[in-house]
């Protein structure tokens, strides 16, 4: 089955990197989720809640403030001024 290869980014520091199945952001043309295989793609993100399905099933969340995204080939990269994940998330 095919995968994502995800990183998320903040200016100051490396947030996350690893595979997953899906990818949710808010997007400044709406929300969008990325599955292995979506188009090639560039866009501005908005301000707000991200999610990540994990290939190992678990689900990453967190927020993140303005930034951009950009998927090619099964690589998304968001990177954003600021990220903060979930309390559940880090202790998982």
């Amino acid at each position: 089955m095919a995968e994502l290869i995800v990183e998320i980014v903040a200016l100051d520091r490396k947030v996350w990197t690893g595979a997953a199945r899906l990818v949710r952001v808010r997007t400044t043309e709406g929300d969008i989720g990325i599955m292995p295989g979506h188009e090639s793609m560039a866009g501005l993100l908005k301000p707000g809640e991200f999610a990540i399905d994990r290939v190992d099933g678990d689900r990453l969340r967190g927020t993140i403030d303005s930034g951009l995204i950009s998927v090619d080939a099964n690589r998304v990269t968001v990177v954003a001024d600021s990220v903060s994940l979930d309390e559940q998330t880090r202790a998982a």
